[in-house]
């Protein structure tokens, strides 16, 4: 049903073509673009046999065509153009190869490359290569803004697999138009005739042809220019693409969404300009790790013009659109379309599993989980690694949720060994901990693990409610006296910085002018305030995707800057240069507003559990002066657990129950996990 309703738009245009009087030329490209979307033989072959064209084929061009999966008998249908009588004997002769000029182009130092060094891997015009051409790796952050975490701003290299041949390149070097709703309506506002044919003019062909030949620079200049000229408003669309991708393969990703996003916003009756946009828009979104334009804007797109080779990473995209809406069920029936071919489908198989246990169908979300952790999946082996230690852990939790907490236990105690040095494994042995304190009789190994989040190894862990466990712990056991100094140690710690964390907070939560100075403060280079926060605070605020995602985009913008002062002063320096600058300092600003936003929320939510727990570290006092221990026990048998949505990586452990070491003083690495107190506790009965 999909495939026949994503057809329709496609199938009513070829019925345009063979309908229409007179016939429009047919060619070679509108041929593969046809098999690229996937329309049937039968269609293909109804079309040339109503098309006048005729068309003698060359052997490279049946092997052009072989290599873009054009089958047996759309081939032998083109072949048998060349003999119908009926047909027009004039043929389109292939367009002359671009006259590469040398003093004109801004690029004219860049090396001229052979025919082998084709376009970088993942181009839309499908030629692969093993090499990239080169592009300036300036990173100079004159802005001043610094990355808290270890991650790196994505540099924009391009991808590393293959792609077919893009129509919207073949467009422009055959020089042909596309038979368009979206043309025809330029051509009305414009007081032109719909019937005549838009054909591309030669000075943008011959721009096109220098981003054929890598001449990014140059493609760029002159593409920038045409459209702030707006001389040619009915290819405005083919011009913005052109210089998007010409940006993408500088390594400009945010200066190129920029025009990708013009482009889909003309519509899929642009063609392939339109998929291939949304390709890139898919592309740059993993790269950057800030699929914000795509969270936003999804519904706007109807499924049936997804481009098939993205498809299912935009059917991700919108499940993710509808689980941050909280529409749980178009979530899940978006993310139950991806095919295990993609890269996201693990994580789509994740989230299913999210939404069956927070719909109370605990006994399915258990078995998506499980499925999750024992699957084999395409994609990052990190990533996949991360997805599934988070399908363990919320299978622990469901355990947990059910009151079984020797079973959530035994699933935490499967986190360990894999991933030690991993940055959330310190959330694991806190989740362990609380199974344990609920387990009768295994204090000893709640409070070995509290031991070990106590080590330096975890210093980057954010994890207060750790010593409202541990004194609760050693208060079950009559250990009053370590009870107090740990209350003492908690009130010392986090009273100074819930004060400090209240003081950063902007006084209206929807002055976005105050947030962004709030990011300043703590991420621009220049400023010393964000010392006064601990290392910990903020890898739990980078661990917040609303936070991460225009964070990264403002550390992108940042590169690009630098990049565009690095280049080439004939490039730099025009309109194009200086155009993109303008743009990138206002897009800088509006996303540390979005950045500072997302922090605001996330200190905000971090100042509140301040509160809750200086509350119970208050109430725990009282119930050592009032002994009224079973109330309190009660008002603590749900621990509060990370985000479901977090990052958490584990790994697998010993069976800690044979395997302890008591701790005598000095942390060491291999010993982690494993701590136990092994002294009895103070109680007499």
């Amino acid at each position: 049903m999909t495939r026949h309703l994503f057809l329709a738009p496609l199938a009513a245009l070829v019925l345009l073509c063979v309908t229409a009087v007179p016939a429009l030329a047919l060619t070679l490209d509108d041929v593969q673009q046809m098999v690229a979307v996937g329309v049937p033989d039968n269609i293909i072959v109804s079309t040339i046999a109503n098309s006048e064209e005729v068309f003698n084929l060359a052997a490279e061009q049946i092997i052009e065509l072989k290599k873009s999966g054009v089958s047996d008998k759309v081939i032998e249908a083109l072949q048998a153009t060349a003999g119908s009588g009926g047909r027009t004997t004039e043929t389109r002769a292939p367009e002359a190869e671009p006259v590469r000029r040398r003093s004109e182009d801004a690029d004219t130092s860049s090396s001229r490359r052979s025919s082998a060094d084709d376009d970088d891997d993942d181009d839309d015009d499908g030629r692969s290569s093993s090499s990239r051409s080169s592009r300036s790796s300036s990173s100079s952050d004159d802005d001043g803004y610094s990355r808290r975490s270890s991650r790196d701003a994505d540099s924009g290299d391009d991808d590393s697999s293959s792609r077919r041949r893009s129509s919207a390149d073949s467009d422009a070097e055959e020089g042909t138009s596309r038979r368009s709703s979206s043309r025809s309506s330029r051509s009305s506002r414009s007081g032109r005739s719909e019937s005549k044919v838009e054909r591309t003019p030669k000075e943008l062909k011959e721009l096109i042809g220098r981003y054929k030949d890598k001449k990014y620079l140059g493609a760029s200049l002159g593409l920038y220019r045409m459209l702030e000229d707006g001389k040619y408003p009915e290819q405005e669309h083919k011009i913005e693409y052109y210089l998007a991708d010409s940006l993408y393969k500088l390594g400009l990703l945010h200066s190129a969404q920029y025009y990708f996003q013009k482009v889909i916003k003309e519509g899929p009756e642009t063609g392939a300009f339109f998929s291939n946009s949304l390709a890139r828009l898919v592309r740059i979104a993993d790269k950057t790790k800030d699929p914000i334009y795509l969270i936003k804007t999804i519904h706007k797109i109807n499924p049936d013009d997804y481009p098939g080779k993205v498809k299912d990473d935009l059917y991700y995209y919108a499940g993710v659109a509808d689980f941050e809406r909280q529409d749980l069920k178009a979530a899940k029936r978006n993310f139950a379309r991806l095919g295990k071919s993609t890269d996201h489908y693990v994580k789509a198989r994740y989230y299913i599993g999210v939404i069956q246990n927070e719909q109370g169908k605990r006994a399915a979300a258990a078995k998506t989980f499980q499925s999750v952790v024992q699957g084999d999946f395409l994609g990052d082996p990190e990533e996949i690694a991360s997805v599934k230690q988070l399908a363990l852990i919320n299978i622990a939790r469901i355990y947990y949720a059910a009151e079984r907490f020797g079973r959530s236990a035994d699933f935490y105690e499967k986190i360990g060994a894999q991933a030690r040095d991993s940055e959330h494994w310190g959330t694991a042995l806190y989740e362990s901990a609380w199974a344990y304190f609920m387990t009768e009789n295994k204090e000893h190994k709640a409070l070995g693990h509290i031991l070990t989040l106590n080590s330096p190894f975890f210093d980057r862990q954010f994890i207060p409610d750790a010593k409202i466990l541990e004194a609760l712990t050693y208060y079950r056991i009559c250990e009053f006296k370590e009870v107090e100094g740990i209350l003492d140690e908690f009130k010392a710690e986090y009273g100074p910085l819930q004060t400090t964390i209240n003081e950063f907070l902007p006084k209206d939560a929807n002055d976005l002018d105050a947030a962004r100075d709030l990011y300043v403060d703590l991420y621009g280079r220049n400023s010393k305030k964000y010392r006064q926060l601990p290392r910990a605070v903020f890898a739990r605020l980078e661990s917040d995707r609303q936070f991460k995602g225009p964070h990264n985009r403002v550390l992108q913008i940042q590169v690009e800057l630098g990049k565009i002062k690095a280049m080439k002063p004939q490039w730099r320096d025009a309109e194009v240069g200086k155009g993109l600058t303008k743009l990138l300092d206002s897009q800088s600003k509006l996303y540390k507003k979005f950045a500072g936003a997302a922090l605001a929320n996330e200190l905000g939510k971090l100042k509140d559990r301040l509160n809750d727990l200086m509350g119970q570290e208050a109430l725990i006092r009282f119930e050592m002066v009032s002994g009224e221990y079973r109330e309190y026990l009660e008002k603590f048998r749900n621990p509060e657990t990370a985000e479901t949505e977090e990052g958490v990586e584990y790994d697998f452990a010993t069976n800690p129950d044979k395997i302890y070491w008591p701790f005598n003083g000095e942390f060491w690495q291999d010993e982690l996990g494993y701590y136990e107190r092994v002294e009895p506790g103070a109680c007499t009965e």
